[in-house]
Order: structure tokens, then sequence, then C-alpha cells
């Protein structure tokens, strides 16, 4: 008999399990990929995370990296914030039977958009989940070193962990160059693996890195126009709530009284 579902894991890019190799072994997550991982590059790295998944003992989710990072880009300058809603919708139905989740997301970090809407899918379905367990706390998993929130979970790695994620790693080869910057930017990644909380306000204003860096470009010609936070991410992150907020009663989920 399987068992039973407690964990839900939503990240933006495949890959991002990695740095919670640990934990996926212990807590076997549903997982949702919200992008293909491809990038500029044109190259998905979903069936390197399925891989990874399924070795962990965790599930894939409904949604699960088949959705090219430029589509969600495309929406997004487009304004167009269908595919998000159907994505919500996606996720919803694939957790309409299940009970005593724990959300768990990428963390809002500045670096990427859908890393920050990452967070935002896991905050509206948590956001949600209020109206049953009030107080319950959404997860985050930092993709990137650095990143602000309140530790909430440490898991320390002993050497049959340690050496398993080291291989997970090692076999993800197309991550090999990305893999290295994170080791030597947070040395500790392989001994030890972090949930952290944060608190994030969808509804003021903010100028991530990922936008500065994307204005400078335009300045220099190298794109024509960027993705900005007030014009086309937060929209989608408030509509996402909306969404969240008109889901029926019916396929409420309810929450763990434990903790991750």
């Amino acid at each position: 008999m399987p068992e039973k579902l407690q964990h839900v894991l939503i990240l933006a890019h495949p890959g991002h399990e990695l740095r919670i190799h640990h934990w996926l072994e212990l807590k076997k997550p549903r997982i949702y990929l919200l992008t293909d991982g491809s990038g500029g590059r044109h190259s998905s790295r979903t069936q390197y995370s399925r891989d990874l998944v399924e070795a962990a003992g965790a599930t894939a989710g409904a949604v699960f990296g088949d959705i090219p990072d430029a589509t969600w880009y495309k929406a997004l300058l487009a304004g167009d914030s269908g595919v998000f809603a159907d994505v919500l919708r996606r996720i919803r139905a694939d957790l309409s039977d299940m009970q005593d989740v724990q959300i768990v997301s990428d963390a809002v970090d500045g670096y990427n958009p859908m890393h920050d809407l990452a967070f935002a899918f896991g905050n509206a379905f948590n956001r949600r989940l209020q109206g049953t367990k009030p107080g319950r706390k959404q997860l985050c998993s930092a993709a990137v070193p650095n990143v602000s929130g309140a530790v909430e979970v440490e898991i320390q790695l002993d050497s049959a962990a340690r050496a398993r994620k080291m291989a997970a790693v090692q076999a993800y080869t197309p991550l090999a160059d990305e893999a290295r910057q994170i080791l030597d930017r947070d040395p500790q990644c392989f001994d030890r693996e972090l949930l952290i909380s944060q608190q994030f306000d969808w509804d003021a204003p903010w100028t991530p890195e990922w936008e500065r860096i994307g204005k400078d470009r335009v300045a220099k010609k190298v794109y024509d126009r960027c993705i900005t936070y007030k014009e086309n991410v937060q929209p989608v992150a408030q509509q996402l709530m909306s969404e969240s907020a008109r889901e029926p009663a019916s396929r409420k989920v309810e929450l763990l009284p434990s903790s991750a």
C-alpha cells in the first residue's frame, strides 16, 4: 500500500530538487516542476529530474517540466495569465483528494521571476489551506545561496546521505557548471539542507535583481524589452491568490499538525 502523501513540493526549474535531495528521500513528496529548464538553450532537463525523483522515492505530479521556459516568459511579457491559471487548476485537481499536506516551494529570491512565481504558486495553495488549519507556514527551499528567511527545518546529512547527494549532483550533467558555482558559494550544501519561511507582500512595490539586470540589458540593446515585477509578475501572483480563493470548498486540503 503506498504511503500517504504528506508533502507537496512546487519548484520553478528541474534541478532545484538537488538542493534538498536528502529531504526528498526522507519525506517522499509529490513534486511539481513549472518549467522544463530549457532556458535559452532549448534543451529540456525534465528527464534528469524525473530519474532523480524516482530514485529518491518521491513522485512526479501532474505538472512536471512539460512547459518550456520560453512559454512562461512569453506569457509574462504578453500579460497572459491563462497559462498560470491553468497550471494552478491542474495542480489543484491533482491534489483534490489529498489531505494532510505541507506545502514547500522555491523561495522568493529576486534571482529569476519563475523562482518568485513558484513561491507564489505555493503561497496560493497555502493561503487557501489557512481556512482549515490557520497559522500553518509555507516552507521554502532556496534555489540559490544567501536568500533571506527564517530557518524552520535543518537536516544534517550523514556520510551515506552526503554520498548519495553528491552522486545525484554529478549525474545531473546539464547542471554541472551551476552546481560547481553553488558549491563555491555554499560549501556546506552537501552537509546540511535547510527549509525556510518567508513573509512576502504581493501588494507591495519591489524591484528584484532580475529586473535590474533585464533593464540594463535593454539599455545596452541586448533585449528589446524585459519582464518587470510591477507590470508582469505582480499581477500574475495576485491573480493566483484570487484564483485559489475561488477554489470549491469540496476540494479543500487539510494541513498536517506536525512539522515538515
